[in-house]
């Protein structure tokens, strides 16, 4: 894939959207008490997610597919234990390609999948998402960037 272009998003975007999302899976799935957090990406939002949905029972499951923009097939690195592979709340920051969801579903029972950011083809793999984007978009999230200060055009 050739990304032509890029959306920073910044700690309060991720904020806003994850409230916006426990606004709608509490009102449609409110009988969901434990979460799954895909690794790495997924644990920021899932910890924000769990504060909103008052869900304290949280475990991970490490996925890679990535190594800087060039993907891979997804292998899990870390799995999770049993109690967390059945009716649980699954937490990521994007469904790209859908690969890596495609494959964890396969291997969960009945699970709800939630998203930050969904592209295209990953959107038949999750349940809800906060943000649809380009196919071609790479999505800057603020724990992959910093900020910092930038001089002005005119110094004087």
């Amino acid at each position: 894939m050739n990304y032509n272009r890029e959306k920073y998003v910044s700690w309060d975007d991720i904020q806003m959207l994850c409230r916006g999302l426990a606004h709608k899976i509490h009102a449609e799935r409110p009988d969901l008490t434990k979460m799954l957090a895909i690794t790495r990406g997924g644990l920021f939002p899932a910890g924000i997610l769990a504060r909103e949905l008052g869900i304290r029972t949280i475990e991970t499951i490490g996925i890679g597919s990535y190594d800087e923009q060039d993907r891979g097939l997804p292998q899990i690195l870390k799995d999770a234990q049993s109690a967390y592979l059945e009716d649980v709340l699954v937490v990521d920051d994007l469904a790209d390609t859908g690969n890596t969801l495609k494959m964890l579903k396969q291997k969960l029972i009945k699970p709800v999948v939630v998203t930050l950011f969904v592209k295209p083809e990953g959107a038949p793999f999750v349940d809800y998402y906060a943000e649809e984007v380009p196919q071609s978009t790479w999505v800057r999230f603020p724990w992959d960037t910093v900020r910092q200060y930038v001089p002005p055009v005119v110094a004087k």
